[in-house]
């Protein structure tokens, strides 16, 4: 691989939480902020994947909160994971994000989604 911004080969591998690899340049650390930030957004998903397959509720509230330099998950209404996050979310992560948690929890057929409520903010 090379960098498409300095051309350097110096690439910087990283495995997340869902072992999906996040790339950037070693030497201008191109793609850098990218990486880190999907890092702990595959985070999240874990954490949800895996309170998924042990809540025995009918009613489900997953939201997920940016503020003060963290993200953090709750799960109706109790917080579950927090982590650093010292990035923005635009809207098509908001959406990104808020679609793959929809997808997760309608993998589990003992959840009425209509009682269901996903929050990204």
């Amino acid at each position: 691989m090379t960098c498409n911004y300095c051309k350097s080969t110096t690439i910087k591998y990283l495995l997340s939480d869902t072992n999906s690899t996040y790339t950037y340049c070693g030497d201008c650390n191109n793609d850098i902020y990218r990486a880190h930030k999907y890092i702990a957004i595959d985070s999240i998903l874990k954490r949800i994947l895996n309170n998924l397959k042990t809540l025995n509720e009918k009613n489900l509230k997953i939201e997920v909160k940016k503020e003060n330099g963290f993200i953090s998950l709750l799960i109706n209404d109790i917080k579950v994971f927090e982590t650093d996050f010292k990035y923005e979310f635009i809207k098509r992560d908001i959406y990104h994000l808020e679609n793959i948690i929809h997808e997760l929890v309608e993998d589990y057929y003992k959840f009425d989604l209509s009682k269901v409520d996903i929050i990204v903010c």
